[in-house]
């Protein structure tokens, strides 16, 4: 949402809990601080049951802020402490017990993604959310960065006609020490693999930019280079409803014979968005890359983030770009709500959720990531592990017992190629 004027400071902050140390939390405490600098956050507490982790957390606050409450349960601090909102950066299986006492209390919540591991926890925090009439923000973060809701408005005006095929690519390697880490990394039930934890954020992304409802999924799953049991690689494809009418509605005799084809095919082979989804943990750690690419019936974006460098490429096939005028006005958008000082967050797309959420909460309007919308991103990706496990493409919505507890023994009998690692 466009706002014209600048955020006004608030005569009380409001009050932010944090669950979690680990590896999650960092930026969202970075945002934090940002905006308890301006007076509109105060960190009041944080929780986590590693007390040596909580202080490692307090020697990277700056110096001369406020020493927040320490504790080791939330459940602690919300029986003795008012919280506005409760940040939730902990393992997923965690989330929705987690939330849905902080709901309970009446506080809002940003929850790193995914908003849960399991759709009856994920649709449990949304109905009790809407029933406490409470906001639920998802931290699928590749949302918030600077420029992209232009670039979904430019999408959507229709500059390049009706939205064909999309393809996404994720090669966020780790080594087998990443998944050494804690037992739970790299099993199907607490964490999901590449697909789930890696490559969510990107498949969220895209299915928002193209639009439409998934109609359909087919997956190909692999473990090749670590000693997990969830898969370090996925190929899948995810069929989309077109919102829009087919722009190649040309059924006249000459349209139908350059493509060899009957006027009612024709229109019909533009209904459907087809979403190509590569996500792999395999590739080098040191060279972490994610790629997008959507093709318009008359036009193209092209997006890529390597290195933490962005690359964008907005064009019709005119040979027009778009991508200097929509991402300048974008920071002339944040700096004209938050200040000339928002430029040093421009890297730290965190910073602009909460800046988002305080707006959904002041406007009583939903976040641009919903309880909803995590939800969604959840059941596309356990709809791409239905179809590999059913070996087969599959309709959605899948079967509503599916579960990651069914991937289980998915490998069985299956040695990963680990001398790749050597």
């Amino acid at each position: 949402m466009k706002h014209n004027t600048k955020r006004t400071k608030r005569p009380h902050p409001l009050r932010v809990m944090v669950v979690g140390c680990g590896r999650a939390a960092a930026a969202h405490l970075k945002a934090i601080d940002y905006f308890e600098r301006k007076n509109q956050l105060a960190l009041t507490a944080i929780v986590d049951r590693d007390l040596m982790a909580i202080e490692r957390t307090l020697r990277e606050r700056r110096p001369g802020a406020p020493t927040p409450i320490i504790a080791t349960d939330s459940k602690e601090i919300l029986a003795r402490q008012d919280i506005d909102i409760c940040v939730i950066a902990t393992p997923p299986r965690t989330h929705a017990p987690i939330g849905l006492a902080a709901l309970e209390a009446g506080a809002h919540l940003i929850v790193e993604k995914p908003l849960a591991l399991d759709r009856e926890d994920a649709y449990a925090l949304c109905d009790t959310a809407r029933e406490k009439h409470l906001k639920i923000a998802v931290g699928l973060k590749y949302r918030y960065i600077p420029g992209v809701q232009e670039l979904k408005k430019w999408l959507d005006s229709g500059i390049i006609g009706d939205l064909l095929y999309g393809s996404v690519i994720v090669r966020w390697g780790h080594g087998q020490d990443y998944y050494d880490q804690a037992p739970w990394f790299g099993t199907w039930e607490a964490e999901g693999g590449a697909l789930m934890n890696q490559s969510i954020h990107a498949i969220d992304l895209m299915t928002w930019m193209m639009g439409g409802e998934p109609m359909r999924a087919t997956a190909v799953l692999a473990r090749q280079a670590h000693r997990i049991e969830a898969a370090d690689l996925a190929f899948g494809t995810l069929e989309l409803t077109s919102p829009q009418s087919a722009c190649l509605k040309k059924e006249s005799a000459e349209t139908s014979e350059t493509l060899n084809q009957p006027a009612q095919q024709v229109q019909r082979c533009v209904q459907t968005r087809l979403l190509n989804v590569e996500g792999t943990t395999n590739t080098r750690p040191d060279v972490n890359e994610a790629s997008f690419f959507i093709r318009g019936a008359k036009g193209t974006l092209r997006a890529s983030l390597a290195g933490g460098k962005p690359s964008v490429v907005a064009e019709d096939d005119t040979g027009k770009r778009y991508e200097k005028k929509l991402l300048l006005s974008a920071v002339k958008r944040h700096i004209k709500r938050e200040g000339i000082g928002i430029l040093k967050e421009l890297g730290h797309p965190m910073t602009f959720l909460y800046a988002d959420f305080l707006d959904a909460i002041d406007e009583d309007r939903p976040p641009l990531v919903t309880g909803e919308d995590g939800f969604a991103a959840l059941e596309n990706v356990l709809s791409l592990f239905y179809a590999a496990k059913e070996g087969a493409t599959v309709d959605l919505p899948i079967p509503p017992s599916f579960s990651l507890s069914h991937m289980k023994g998915f490998f069985e009998g299956e040695a990963a190629s680990y001398d790749c690692l050597k």
